[in-house]
């Protein structure tokens, strides 16, 4: 099966993903999908549609690892979330243009620093 509008995780075997969308929900005020027909119970949803841009997804997906660390589930805290943040830096849909010097300048003196 493949749609472009959600993102499904598979829980190790032995876990209920249902225990993973109810502690997301109840505890992270996360909304997560369940898996249908033969993938019940071994996966949730995470849906992707409507205004939702890259950072509000890496919130879901660092929910989603919180949830699955309070059932038991074995993630390294961060791991998604960092993968996630490198794919996207490395396939920017939007070319990436050299940052100016007046640019370094003004974000340097207004949020801190910029590494050129």
């Amino acid at each position: 099966w493949y749609s472009d509008t959600v993102s499904v995780i598979v829980v190790p075997e032995g876990s209920n993903a249902a225990h993973v969308i109810d502690v997301a929900f109840r505890r992270y005020n996360l909304a997560l999908g369940a898996g249908l027909a033969r993938v019940a119970g071994k996966v949730f949803r995470i849906g992707h549609l409507g205004d939702l841009n890259e950072l509000m997804l890496m919130g879901a997906i660092a929910g989603a690892e919180m949830a699955m660390l309070d059932v038991g589930i074995k993630v390294t805290p961060g791991s998604g979330v960092a993968a996630a943040a490198e794919y996207w830096r490395s396939h920017d849909p939007i070319p990436r243009k050299r940052v100016s010097q007046e640019e370094q300048f003004y974000a340097s003196h207004s949020t801190g620093s910029i590494q050129g």
